[in-house]
């Protein structure tokens, strides 16, 4: 099933001093040398998980921008506070239903169209995990301008406006479902809220990469995040009994007493561990005032 994603965020200095050139490389699968702190990032090893990897310059600049290193170098040595906003990112779902070439050039296409455009330089990293379940592409864009033969004096402010985010939230849905039908596919992915949509379901928080990378590493064995996230499915799982019961104002409508009830729910929800199906069993308890929900609150 396609999924849909685009993330937006902004990369700053502030945070622990990271370096552009780090995440650079680390997207790109590559070795840079940070020249402002002297010290290289090697992350060539990990070409495995790195599919595809260009960057993107409007027409007309120099040749510098094409040179990974020149080009993060010179966006680091520009920026002179210490709390600087170096890149802005953009983290887009790919359907796995697509080729990586039709993937990567999805991405290539939109990123030239709805970014280098309005004059970013973009680099645009396709990724896979190792089962293939998450095609993702990785975006890095520059904060400023290319004129001429350098950037811009000033930020363009109107690239922070909210409303050019969900516009380009609903361009990158249209750039998606266009390769899909392209493909042969019936697949489509959707940019509106689930609540614009009219479904009735809570939004699955994001597991991250912090606990992915504990749960791999073996530091944690099962990571909050993924519990809270198995909390979440376990709950919307529940949701159109718990909907039937709220409407109709008593249990009876189904024909059973409340230890049937749970019985049937807890059977349909037995695929996940005891400790998730307890949030499930607490909302429950709650609708029928014998107990406190702990999980994520349902609106009436």
């Amino acid at each position: 099933m396609a999924i849909f994603r685009l993330e937006a965020k902004v990369f700053s200095r502030e945070k622990r001093g990271r370096s552009v050139i780090a995440a650079a490389a680390y997207r790109a699968g590559t070795k840079l040398k940070d020249e402002l702190r002297d010290k290289i990032f090697d992350y060539a090893r990990r070409t495995k998980g790195v599919i595809s990897s260009t960057i993107l310059a409007p027409e007309g600049a120099p040749g510098w921008v094409f040179n990974q290193g020149q080009l993060w170098n010179a966006v680091e040595a520009g920026e002179k506070r210490v709390d600087a906003q170096l890149a802005r990112e953009f983290i887009l779902a790919l359907p796995k239903e697509l080729s990586a070439e039709a993937q990567f050039q999805t991405a290539v296409d939109w990123a030239r169209k709805e970014l280098v455009t309005s004059g970013m330089v973009a680099e645009v990293s396709l990724h896979h995990d190792k089962a293939g379940r998450n095609p993702h592409v990785h975006i890095l864009c520059t904060m400023r301008r290319i004129e001429g033969e350098k950037f811009s004096a000033k930020k363009p402010r109107e690239w922070n406006d909210v409303a050019l985010l969900v516009k380009q939230r609903e361009s990158w849905a249209e750039a998606v479902n266009a390769a899909l039908e392209k493909a042969g596919r019936d697949e489509r992915v959707d940019h509106r809220s689930l609540k614009d949509r009219g479904l009735d379901r809570l939004p699955e928080p994001k597991i991250g990469v912090a606990a992915t990378a504990m749960k791999r590493k073996g530091v944690l064995e099962d990571p909050e995040r993924f519990r809270l996230v198995r909390k979440v499915k376990l709950i919307n799982d529940a949701l159109p009994f718990i909907r039937a019961i709220q409407h109709h104002g008593h249990i009876q409508h189904y024909g059973m007493g409340a230890s049937r009830f749970w019985d049937k729910t807890a059977f349909l929800m037995s695929r996940v561990r005891d400790q998730a199906k307890q949030a499930v069993k607490n909302a429950w308890q709650k609708l029928v005032g014998t107990g406190r929900d702990k999980g994520p609150e349902i609106e009436r």
